[in-house]
């Protein structure tokens, strides 16, 4: 059992949407309304993510579906969302549109709810356990991003030595974008980021897609997450697949977009997004 203790209310639950915890929520009104807040937050920044890939398709009339969620009985209850393209794309520009135009509107849309979030959120002392038996029991503290970092001062300052933040449940569904975020643009295969990664150096792609695979191969040292999506990178496909026009390069403006994708990036990535520590 994990003691979930990053909120306002301290609630003792699996992580699997059981019968009785939907009993237990819903005749609760403070945790209802938590888990509200978060999921409407986590829900809204997902849909804005692929509303923008949707948007950039319909631009460029390529024929694709509305945003499908993907609901899941554990965790957070979703593994994101997706649109489906229904036609080959076929220039780099073209590519770089669709791709570029996801991470920039959840990313957008995502800065309101996580100042809101933060702003909200109170500093806690952690007592954090020396081991595993000396612990009372454990807490799921999520992982610090350089957007959650910047927020943090900008409302709370320097946090004192064993002091963390308790994140409102605003920040919480941020906090799950700005991951999503971070997923999204790892620069592997049909991600996002392998999307951009292909516009923008088109061929190259191929010689930079192991040596890439292998650094989040080692990221998996500090995060087991990470292998599991060097496994899923695999499946989709390491190298991405060619456009139908490779030769024309992206103007200036893209390219100056592909640094902002980057940055997008270096601000959301979280090398361990979650973290069990053990507490008196």
């Amino acid at each position: 059992m994990v003691q979930l203790a990053r909120t306002d209310l301290t609630a003792s639950f699996p992580p699997f949407l059981l019968p009785g915890v939907v009993l237990q929520v819903w005749r609760n009104p403070d945790l209802l309304r938590m888990g509200l807040a978060f999921s409407i937050t986590a829900m809204t920044i997902l849909f804005a993510h692929e509303m923008g890939h949707y948007v950039a398709c319909r631009l460029y009339r390529l024929p694709c579906t509305l945003p499908y969620f993907l609901p899941v009985p554990i965790n957070f209850g979703t593994f994101g969302a997706f649109i489906k393209i229904k036609a080959p794309i076929s220039s780099k520009r073209q590519l770089f549109d669709v791709g570029i135009a996801g991470p920039i509107a959840g990313f957008v849309t995502l800065i309101p709810f996580l100042l809101y979030g933060i702003a909200h959120s109170h500093p806690a002392a952690l007592r954090a356990a020396p081991s595993l038996t000396a612990a009372a029991g454990e807490i799921l503290l999520p992982g610090r991003c350089l957007a959650i970092e910047l927020a943090t001062w900008l409302f709370h300052g320097r946090l004192a030595e064993g002091m963390v933040l308790n994140l409102h449940p605003v920040a919480y569904g941020a906090w799950l974008g700005l991951l999503a975020t971070a997923i999204n643009l790892l620069p592997l295969g049909q991600l996002d980021g392998g999307h951009i990664l292909y516009a923008v150096t088109g061929r190259l792609q191929r010689r930079l897609a192991f040596p890439l695979w292998l650094v989040l191969g080692v990221m998996g040292l500090y995060w087991r997450g990470w292998l599991l999506w060097c496994v899923i990178v695999l499946l989709i496909g390491l190298y991405h697949p060619p456009v139908y026009d490779e030769s024309t390069p992206l103007d200036p403006k893209r390219r100056a977009l592909a640094w902002l994708a980057f940055l997008m990036f270096v601000l959301s990535f979280m090398p361990v997004p979650i973290a069990a520590i053990p507490v008196f």
